[in-house]
C-alpha cells in the first residue's frame, strides 16, 4: 500500500482527551464517471462549486469539528491533483492529513477496508462528492447516543430512486434499506456520511471490489445495527454525480450568498463597465474582463480570469474560469470548463457542457452537446441517439426548416440518422460531440 504524508504539520492542542478524538475518512478516489467531460481532467472531489473545489468545502467543515484529529483522504484516479492541491492551497490546515492510496478501484467498502489499520473505535466517513453545510458534530453526538455499529446521515430528497432509500423508527433505527429501488417507499435517503465502528470492517473482504451501500450496509441494517440521523431543516445537500447536479449546487450557493452578501457579486479586480446588464443572482469572480453591452441573467458564475467581448449573453450558467467569449455568443443552461473558448456569433443551450480547453468555432449552434476536453469544433460532428414517435414524425411529412432551429447542415445529419424523418424535440435523446 503507498502511504504517505501530505506534509508535517503542528496538531493545535487537544480539546478533549485522547479517547474521545476520531479520525475522518474522506473517499476520494472515484473516477466521477457520469460527471465527465467536467471529471475528464479532474478528479471528482476538485470539482468546484463557485470557484472553490469541493473538497476544501469539506476540509473547512471538518475544521470546525473538535473531536476530529486527523483526516484520511483514501485517494485513487488522479491522486497527483488532489495533493498538489493540499500542498499548495491547504497548507496552513490545521489537522494532520493522511494520503492512503487504493492500489486499485475497491469502491466504496473496499476503500473504506484500505484504511482499517489507520483507524481505531469510531471514525467518520464523507464521500467526497457530497456538497453540504451539515454540521458533522450532529451526527457524531447522534452516534454516541445509540448502541448501534453505522449512523447514517439521512435527508429528503425529490427523486429517492437515484439513491439509497431508508426507512426508521422514532429511535432512529433504520428498519429497512435498498440502494437506487425502482419504487421507494420514502424519500428519505443516505447521504453519504457516516460514523462507523471498526468493528464493521472485519467482515470486508481486504483488496476486493465491495459496495458499501449495496453489501455492507444492508448486512448491518438486518442485524438492527444501524441507526439514522436525519438533517436538520434548512441543511442543503446535493450529490455532485452529474452535471445537472452540479449546476444545483451553484444554484444552491448563488441563493446562500443573495441571502447573505446581496443579489450578486463582482470581485474587486473584475472589469465589469457600467452599461452591463446584471440580472442576480450572479458571481463574478477575480480577474474577470467584460466588455460593453453584455447581459448576465440569473444563476451565473463567471469563473476567474474570463473574458467576455461585446454584446454577449449569458443566462443559468457555469464558467469555471480562463474562458474565452467572443463577440455575439449566447450561452443559456451551458457548462463551461476551464479555458474554453467559444467564438463569435456562437449559441451554446440546452444543458450543454464544454470540456476544459474545447475551442468552438465562429457562428456554431450547439444544443445540449457534451464537448470532450481539448475538442477543436470546427463543424458538427454530431452522433445522435434517436427516438421517433410516430404520433408526431410521419413518413412523407418533411418540414422547409429544422423544427430545432438548427442549421441546415445539422438538420441533413439529423434526417440521414432519423431514416428521412424529420426531428422534435421528443426525438433528441442525447447528443454527443467527439
Amino acid at each position: 500500500m503507498l502511504l504517505f504524508y501530505a506534509r508535517k504539520i503542528f496538531k493545535l492542542p487537544a480539546l478533549y482527551g485522547d479517547g474521545d478524538t476520531m479520525k475522518a475518512v474522506i473517499l476520494a478516489g472515484g473516477f466521477g464517471t457520469r460527471l465527465r467531460p467536467l471529471s475528464s481532467t479532474r478528479p471528482k472531489p476538485m470539482i468546484p462549486v463557485l470557484g472553490k473545489p469541493n473538497l476544501q468545502y469539506i476540509l473547512e467543515a471538518l475544521e470546525k469539528v473538535p473531536e476530529i484529529d486527523e483526516v484520511i483522504l483514501s485517494v485513487h484516479y488522479m491522486r497527483g491533483e488532489i495533493r498538489e492541491f493540499i500542498d499548495e492551497k491547504m497548507a496552513d490546515y490545521p489537522k494532520e492529513i493522511r494520503f492512503v492510496n487504493d492500489p486499485m478501484p475497491l469502491e466504496t467498502g473496499g476503500a473504506l477496508k484500505n484504511v482499517e489499520e489507520y483507524v481505531s473505535d469510531d471514525f467518520l466517513v464523507i464521500y467526497g462528492d457530497v456538497f453540504t453545510n451539515f454540521d458533522y458534530r450532529e451526527l457524531i453526538k447522534a452516534h454516541e447516543e445509540n448502541d448501534g455499529l453505522i449512523t447514517v446521515a439521512a435527508t429528503k430528497v425529490y427523486d429517492p430512486e437515484r439513491f439509497g432509500v431508508l426507512e426508521m423508527d422514532e429511535s432512529g433505527k433504520v428498519l429497512h434499506f435498498e440502494e437506487k429501488p425502482k419504487r421507494p417507499k420514502t424519500n428519505l435517503v443516505d447521504a453519504g456520511i457516516y460514523v462507523v465502528n471498526k468493528k464493521v470492517l472485519e467482515e470486508i473482504p481486504k483488496g476486493k471490489e465491495v459496495y458499501f451501500e449495496r453489501e455492507v450496509l444492508p448486512r448491518f441494517v438486518e442485524r438492527g445495527q444501524v441507526y439514522a440521523y436525519r438533517m436538520p431543516k434548512g441543511t442543503y445537500w446535493v450529490d455532485l454525480g452529474t452535471p445537472e447536479d452540479f449546476f444545483y449546487a451553484h444554484q444552491i450557493a448563488l441563493d446562500e450568498m443573495a441571502r447573505e452578501n446581496g443579489y450578486f457579486y463582482i470581485a474587486e479586480s473584475a472589469e465589469v463597465p457600467e452599461d452591463v446588464e446584471i440580472q442576480g443572482p450572479v458571481y463574478i469572480d477575480e480577474g474577470v474582463k467584460v466588455g460593453h453591452g453584455i447581459k448576465i441573467k440569473a444563476y451565473s458564475y463567471i469563473g476567474p480570469n474570463t473574458v467576455i467581448e461585446d454584446k454577449a449573453y449569458i443566462k443559468r450558467s457555469v464558467l469555471l474560469g480562463n474562458d474565452i467569449i467572443k463577440e455575439r455568443a449566447e450561452l443559456k443552461d451551458t457548462i463551461l470548463g476551464e479555458g474554453v473558448v467559444v467564438g463569435r456569433n456562437v449559441i451554446i443551450k440546452e444543458n450543454a457542457v464544454v470540456g476544459d480547453y474545447a475551442k468552438i468555432k465562429d457562428d456554431l449552434v450547439i444544443y445540449g452537446a457534451k464537448i470532450l476536453p481539448w475538442k477543436k469544433v470546427e463543424e458538427y460532428e454530431a452522433y445522435i441517439k434517436i427516438k421517433l414517435d410516430p404520433t408526431k414524425v410521419r413518413p412523407g411529412q418533411y418540414p422547409d426548416r429544422c423544427p430545432l432551429g438548427l442549421p441546415e447542415c445539422i438538420y441533413k445529419k439529423f434526417k440521414a440518422i432519423a431514416g428521412e424523418k424529420p426531428p422534435c424535440d421528443e426525438c433528441i435523446e442525447n447528443q454527443w460531440l467527439f
